[in-house]
């Protein structure tokens, strides 16, 4: 395969012939290009050796002799077009890059990965260069971790991953088939919805979708996870979108995300100290979160929705965090605790009622 770099005639070649995507003859090709490079017989042969050279390369295929010849785009043999000059985007691409396997569509991400090639090609060309030593190394000095226990994610399919992505780029229908979480059935449910959003929460990952309902004519939500999507497939229909929407709104306010939220209300905790400072002096509840101090510890004010995250929350942070108030939280807590005491002491799960 030839090494010298392609020109603007190159690229404009293989762009008529990937629109095409058929065998095309030479004189439609140059009829074609000739509004932009001229109709000289200079042209001509300029726009001749352009074709040899892709054809040398590997890179379109020929057929045929004289004005009968015709000329096909090699499929997976034409190159990347990505071109990265600086070493602050390469690093900058590379560390991009790991995110965003699950939070760009499949063409979006397939243009991310050829500037990440490149990026690697340049910051490997220099090997001594101290500028393309530390870019590098970057990757080495930052990351993003679970903030609680890592568990390995199930396989995500990528045939669904695709058609839930392209949906919510091209604002189509999606069909999906869903596996509930509910112990009583197997059977997938369909849906027939717009999506709205995919969101990565830790390791898991949500498609955030809705459907118009036939009774009331408002949008009724739904929260899919992607690992029990049985299958998905975009169709030609336009998206009926619920334009109330605002995912900002949806993560930081409804809260939909941290299951079953309650409505905003005003808590108390008491927090002990042994030998260390707690975080939740740091990291706070809420806006008007306030703490007065008490002997080894402190006593925190905050408003917050209560929901099952928040709940697992206080949980983990046992026994050296309890809720005062409101009264009818602290007494849940208090069920949830005691049971787990009970089945820890007994090494066995009590018979529901």
């Amino acid at each position: 395969m030839s090494s010298t770099p392609l020109n603007a005639l190159h690229w404009d070649v293989i762009d008529q012939l990937q629109r095409d995507g058929g065998w095309m003859f030479s004189r439609t090709l140059y009829e074609r290009l000739r509004p932009t490079y001229g109709y000289s017989a200079a042209t001509a042969k300029t726009m001749q050796r352009a074709l040899l050279h892709l054809y040398h390369a590997g890179i379109i295929d020929s057929r045929g002799k004289g004005s009968g010849r015709s000329w096909v785009s090699m499929p997976g043999r034409v190159p990347t077009r990505a071109k990265v000059d600086s070493v602050e985007l390469a690093v900058a691409l590379l560390q991009l890059e790991q995110f965003a396997e699950n939070q760009l569509p499949a063409d979006a991400l397939k243009t991310l990965r050829e500037h990440c090639d490149r990026s690697r090609d340049l910051l490997a060309s220099h090997p001594s260069y101290p500028r393309y030593l530390q870019g590098r190394a970057w990757r080495g000095k930052a990351a993003v971790i679970d903030s609680g226990f890592p568990l390995l994610p199930p396989a995500q399919d990528e045939a669904i991953m695709d058609a839930v992505t392209d949906s919510l780029y091209r604002n189509k229908m999606l069909l999906l088939h869903y596996q509930n979480a509910a112990l009583s059935t197997d059977a997938p449910v369909s849906y027939h919805v717009s999506a709205l959003a995919l969101v990565e929460r830790g390791s898991v990952l949500y498609l955030v979708s809705c459907r118009r309902s036939r009774r009331s004519g408002r949008f009724v939500r739904y929260l899919h996870r992607l690992d029990r999507i049985v299958s998905a497939t975009v169709t030609d229909e336009p998206a009926d979108m619920d334009t109330d929407f605002d995912l900002d709104r949806f993560l930081r306010h409804e809260h939909t995300l941290l299951f079953f939220p309650e409505a905003p209300q005003q808590i108390t905790l008491r927090v002990q100290e042994r030998g260390f400072r707690s975080r939740l002096r740091h990291y706070r509840l809420s806006e008007d979160q306030t703490i007065k101090e008490t002997r080894n510890g402190f006593e925190l004010v905050a408003t917050v929705r209560p929901s099952l995250t928040f709940k697992q929350f206080l949980l983990g942070l046992a026994p050296d965090v309890i809720l005062i108030k409101p009264p009818h939280l602290r007494k849940e807590l208090q069920g949830v605790l005691e049971a787990g005491a009970s089945a820890y002491s007994t090494g066995k799960f009590s018979q529901a009622e």
